[in-house]
């Protein structure tokens, strides 16, 4: 059976928003109730989330070497299967153990899915329209978070901190009705064959390899130091109060949805380093606004970040999908993530070091944005090597 290209697109997109708005973000949401209702110790909710990390870089890694003998839809299959048990493990958890488990389950499933989906999404349409197809595909994500976050306050009005096993619960339902649409449904690109040989080094293949690798290293280091203490710092040093800074907070995610689709199709009129350079500086600007701790600056921030944070990652899969078939994608981005997990795992305990040495988060946000202008320096490499191949490929023809 032949699935239109927007239909493949559509089911990625609820794959990712079942990888990593489920399988990761949930978590941070249902934190409070959780620590209040069964672990009762931030440090062990800390413990329990590293559980998480490792298992996406674990699994990221597992990708990356998978992806020369299996198909980009075979692992986003595989990882919502992981998602699944994890989900439903998380749902019924009643120790800090089963709580692990089931998000070491949701982690490895969470790289199954994510590492592949954008390089198929790009494969089934033009290529002209692949920027904006990766985009869509990653607004997936941001769409899930809004969603989770809408479930997780009703349910909780409602049934106060015990409910969120139902929200997990709920999330698993879906997380299988994706998996059965995706067993009937995804299948491989019609026009870049799934069965051709795989070329070693793929990633080397890329134009501006280094450069786009080092960014993405650098977007997740200022990501994950923007992320981690935006709330905290429009609390303790804007003097936000916390229904405040939660609300700013609200707008990242509320921006996340539509990142990917505006950054996309520009990337596809401007290319994509050009876009690279514009979407980083940006993300320091946005940065360098929450230290000035005032609105509608701070609401501004929030906005911007937003849009890069899901739109520079679509750029990046894009150009990788550019040069790259499905299968090689998926080892090659599989290989950029592992720069970028490293990068976010660093962020918090740096940014948090920083903060209690200075006193604030002044040094914390300043190095964030100081991080993300170098991404858009590295990502001089990306357009240098992409004219520069274009031009040769003009002399050839």
């Amino acid at each position: 059976m032949q699935v239109r290209p927007r239909v493949l697109v559509l089911l990625v997109a609820l794959a990712s928003a079942v990888a990593q708005s489920f399988g990761r973000f949930s978590y941070a949401l249902l934190l409070p109730a959780i620590n209040r209702d069964l672990l009762g110790s931030y440090a062990v909710a800390g413990l329990v989330a590293t559980a998480n990390v490792t298992a996406y870089l674990m699994g990221t890694a597992a990708v990356s070497a998978l992806s020369r003998r299996a198909r980009p839809a075979a692992l986003i299959q595989a990882g919502l299967f992981f998602s699944v048990l994890g989900l439903g493990l998380l749902a019924r958890a009643g120790s800090a153990v089963e709580l692990s488990v089931g998000l070491v389950l949701t982690g490895v499933g969470g790289a199954f899915i994510w590492v592949p989906a954008p390089g198929l999404a790009g494969s089934v349409v033009r290529p002209s329209r692949r920027g904006a197809a990766i985009g869509v595909a990653g607004s997936g994500i941001g769409g899930g978070i809004v969603f989770a976050s809408a479930l997780t306050w009703a349910l909780q009005s409602r049934g106060g901190d015990a409910s969120w096993r139902t929200v997990y619960l709920v999330e698993a339902a879906i997380a299988v009705v994706v998996l059965v649409l995706c067993l009937l449904l995804l299948r491989p690109a019609p026009h870049r064959d799934d069965d051709a040989p795989v070329r070693a080094g793929a990633l080397r293949q890329v134009p501006g390899w280094i450069g786009l690798t080092g960014g993405y290293a650098a977007y997740g280091l200022a990501y994950s130091v923007y992320s981690s203490y935006l709330v905290t710092a429009l609390e303790d040093d804007a003097g936000f109060s916390a229904g405040h800074a939660s609300a700013v907070y609200t707008l990242v995610g509320g921006a996340l949805v539509a990142g990917g689709v505006v950054l996309g199709p520009l990337s596809d009129r401007w290319g994509r380093g050009a876009t690279l350079i514009g979407g980083f500086l940006v993300m320091a600007g946005a940065i360098l606004l929450v230290p000035l701790g005032r609105e509608p600056l701070a609401s501004v921030s929030a906005l911007l970040f937003g849009l890069m944070m899901s739109g520079l990652p679509a750029v990046i899969a894009a150009h990788l999908s550019d040069f790259l078939t499905p299968r090689e994608f998926a080892g090659a981005f599989g290989r950029c993530t592992l720069a970028f997990g490293l990068a976010q795992l660093c962020g918090p305990p740096l940014g948090g070091l920083l903060a209690e040495t200075t006193g604030g988060f002044l040094i914390p946000f300043l190095l964030a944005a100081a991080v993300a202008a170098v991404g858009a320096a590295l990502s001089l490499d990306v357009l240098r090597a992409t004219t520069t191949r274009r031009e040769a490929e003009g002399v050839t023809s």
